[in-house]
């Protein structure tokens, strides 16, 4: 039997790791609310487009929709976001962010020609905004603060709507 203090090392290298890990991914590890800044991503779009950076977005109201393909509530969703993206026009970037099957998204974004930037998750990004249910729609500010996590669509367009109609 080893002695005991051969496990202190290894132990404390541990410990160690894992508050390197936090200490680097605390934005992983904060909840999403309101009032937070909302957490960088660069995705790529579905269409094959250059990747959607939030940091490059900033001056404008982002709408991020987390969604899938086989989602009842988001196929439903889809619409009202879409006549919101074209009532709202250039002031705001609606990111569609597909969590699924990109060729089943693309398909359904070109058969409805859906107006939103169709993006694909990365894997993290979804986490890193707490997606657990869908859709999850996060509004964020123009410099860059979220101001609603919603799963309803009216909430998050009623959202967007009081940000335009500040001076």
């Amino acid at each position: 039997m080893k002695p005991r203090w051969v496990l202190a090392p290894v132990i404390a290298l541990c410990v160690a790791l894992n508050a390197g890990w936090i200490a680097t991914h605390l934005d992983w590890l904060r909840p999403l609310v309101p009032g937070r800044p909302a957490p960088d991503f660069a995705l790529p779009r579905v269409d094959g487009g250059p990747p959607v950076a939030l940091r490059d977005l900033r001056g404008e109201v982002v709408v991020v929709e987390f969604w899938a393909t086989w989602c009842r509530p988001c196929l439903e969703a889809l619409p009202h976001l879409d006549q919101a993206t074209r009532r709202w026009g250039a002031r705001v970037a609606v990111l569609a962010v597909n969590v699924d099957d990109r060729e089943r998204a693309k398909a359904l974004f070109a058969d409805a020609g859906y107006a939103p930037t169709l993006l694909a998750d990365d894997g993290d990004t979804a986490d890193r905004y707490g997606v657990h249910t869908l859709p999850h729609t996060v509004v964020v500010d123009a410099s860059g603060v979220v101001r609603a996590v919603t799963s309803r669509p009216a909430d998050a367009i009623a959202a967007v709507d009081r940000l335009l109609a500040r001076p």
